[in-house]
């Protein structure tokens, strides 16, 4: 089996697991998804009963409240204390209001608004020496108000109830009542009703709760609920306090004296500790579900897969004692008809291979004498083909360079010595300007700029530096020359391949030059054990057969890698291309696209040769118009026999 490949088995764990799992997963996500909807509408039922409950007992209160001041409106003792004089009905009103119920904080003001008199004062509330001018025109235009407020030390809400007290037609004095509903009043609320309570006023700046809640968190509950029930959201807010999950909800608390007026919010905190646990007890149960149709699937496959496919193994392993060389036959299986069917065939088949084997090593002993005669024949050609190239590029070379080189190295010297005795001569003449007249002087001096004495003796250094770059070139061409002419190297060794491409490519720059631009893209690669003078003429063949396929202008792309201990080596250029016709026959000898006379159709096979020589492949893609790519592949390392 490859690697990366399954078995049989494995496919057929990775196919049916999955089927027998997804059913599992489905029903548990699909019960998961029931129970968390029931739970919500549980939720949410739970609480708008919860909220109409506590707002029916809210009301309940201040119903009671309200029947509560009416009845103390009336009292005998409280109206006859308010008709005496100020003076005395203020002395006998504390005794009038010591009757009324003791929770309950009682002020008397006089018609006018004034304070009159109060009960609780002990308590610590602050007395308020007048009824504010609104307060006093409301109960007087009503006869009766009822109010809600917050107070400012996060304890509750105050129900503040007052009424006219008249004699007769006559208003004698208002009755202000109060009763503060606190945190313990809410947390006997919270107990009765097994829920825990918060209340808020509109803008959630006053608050009273049921339970003890820190500050921050108070108000980020406030912030959330405020943000949801704004955008008319009625989902539940769950927020974890301590080690008890809550479900909030938030409602709006309706004024039972006003008309769809609303004074505050309810929020209600459901605990989630039951629901969280039955939830936890169900994906519980899920998952043991879930591992049991695993484990069931498991045995069912093991079961079935060892009597479906243990005839598949026995005839995978004949067949991969036949990729051995073993050719054997198997019994015949007591399976399913295909299996038999297949073991016939591979029967029949391994009988047919004996035959071919047997006709097969006759004939390649045959192929290794014809090869060794090709080795014999492509070695002599190799070398005819070398020393035809070595003469044309020697005498081309000698032809460019032989002047030039005379001419430099003649001269360069002479040259270099009449330069630097002008510049002593006129750095001399210089320094007797001062003895000179004036009028010659100066004349001297515009002379000098006006032919650019300054110019001249800087340039004449720059051609100098010119022509010893021109020579250091002609020796960098002479050295490669010799490099890529080293025949005696009969041997492989370890050399940089790149200094092969670079002194190719220098025998090679009198054709490059202002018509094709060289790209070299060079990798890192190590040193590869070859015979380079062998290589360099692969790739001189090759650089100069991608010249010869570009008319005009163009480019040359030489590309080096390493890869899984091979150094590749790619030579595109941006020519006419091949087509696939062509691409077919170009490494047979002979062939050539060129013209009578100007190539022998060898190039290419005897590049194809050196390739093999070393152990690589050579390959070549190529499309009409679009240029031509040859991938030369060569191992790092070569057999020890062969490296000197």
């Amino acid at each position: 089996m490859r690697a990366g490949t399954l078995s049989l088995k494995s496919v057929l764990a990775v196919y049916f697991i999955p089927i027998s799992v997804l059913p599992a997963i489905f029903i548990s996500f699909y019960a998961t998804r029931l129970f968390q909807d029931s739970n919500k509408e549980t939720l949410e039922s739970r609480a708008r009963s919860e909220r109409d409950a506590i707002v029916a007992e809210f009301e309940g209160f201040e119903a009671e409240l309200l029947q509560l001041a009416r009845s103390h409106a009336g009292n005998p003792r409280l109206l006859t204390a308010l008709a005496l004089p100020a003076a005395q009905s203020k002395s006998r009103l504390p005794e009038a209001l010591a009757s009324f119920r003791q929770d309950l904080l009682v002020r008397v003001y006089a018609s006018d608004g004034s304070f009159l008199a109060g009960r609780n004062a002990e308590r610590g509330e602050r007395q308020i020496p007048y009824l504010s001018r609104e307060g006093l025109l409301r109960v007087k235009a009503r006869g009766e108000t009822a109010d809600q407020y917050f107070t400012d030390d996060a304890n509750g809400f105050v129900t503040v109830v007052r009424l006219l007290l008249k004699q007769k037609t006559r208003v004698i004095g208002i009755l202000e009542e109060e009763y503060r509903f606190g945190p313990k009043a809410l947390a006997e609320l919270g107990v009765r009703r097994q829920v825990d309570v918060v209340v808020f006023n509109r803008d959630f700046t006053a608050s009273g709760a049921s339970f003890a809640l820190a500050k921050d968190v108070m108000r980020s509950i406030s912030q959330l609920s405020f943000q949801n029930h704004l955008r008319g959201v009625q989902d539940p807010i769950f927020i974890q306090l301590g080690d008890t999950r809550y479900a909030t909800f938030l409602y709006d608390l309706p004024s039972f004296y006003g008309k769809n007026k609303h004074w505050g919010y309810l929020a209600l905190f459901l605990s989630m500790t039951s629901v969280d646990q039955t939830a936890g007890k169900l994906k519980l149960a899920l998952v043991y579900l879930t591992a049991l149709l695993i484990l069931v699937s498991t045995l069912l496959i093991f079961v079935f897969s060892k009597r479906l496919v243990r005839p598949i193994e026995i005839l995978v392993l004949a067949m991969k004692r036949v990729k051995a060389g073993r050719v054997e036959q198997i019994p015949t299986l007591d399976s399913t008809y295909e299996i038999e069917y297949l073991v016939r065939s591979f029967n029949e088949m391994a009988r047919n291979v004996s035959q071919a084997k047997q006709t097969l090593e006759l004939k390649l002993e045959e192929l290794r004498r014809a090869n060794l005669e090709i080795k014999t024949t492509q070695s002599h050609l190799v070398q005819s083909a070398k020393m035809i190239s070595l003469g044309q590029i020697v005498a081309g070379v000698a032809h460019e360079l032989n002047n030039p080189i005379a001419f430099i190295y003649s001269n360069m010297h002479h040259l270099s010595e009449y330069i630097e005795k002008v510049k002593e001569m006129i750095a001399a003449f210089r320094a007797r300007y001062d003895h000179l007249p004036e009028a010659d002087r100066l004349r001297l001096q515009s002379l000098e700029r006006e032919l650019e004495i300054d110019f001249i003796l800087k340039d004449m250094e720059e051609l100098t530096r010119s022509c010893v770059e021109g020579a250091n070139r002609t020796k960098d061409i002479v050295m490669g020359l010799r490099t890529f002419s080293r025949m005696d190297e009969s041997v492989f060794r370890a050399v940089d391949i790149h200094e092969g491409l670079r002194s190719t490519l220098k025998l090679l720059v009198a054709e490059f030059k202002d018509r094709i631009t060289i790209h070299e893209e060079f990798g890192i690669v190590g040193l590869v054990e070859c015979n380079l003078s062998q290589l360099n003429q692969v790739f001189m063949n090759l650089l100069s057969n991608a010249a010869h396929a570009i008319s005009g202008k163009g480019d040359i792309w030489i590309r080096t890698q390493e890869k899984n201990q091979n150094v590749v080596i790619e030579i595109e250029d941006s020519g006419s291309g091949m087509s696939a016709e062509v691409v077919d026959k170009i490494f047979d000898p002979f062939f050539t696209t060129k013209t009578v006379g100007q190539g022998t159709g060898l190039g290419l096979s005897i590049a194809y040769g050196l390739v093999q020589k070393h152990r690589g492949n050579i390959q070549v893609s190529s499309q009409v118009g679009q240029g031509t790519r040859f991938t030369i592949l060569l191992p790092l390392r070569q057999p020890l026999a062969e490296v000197g």
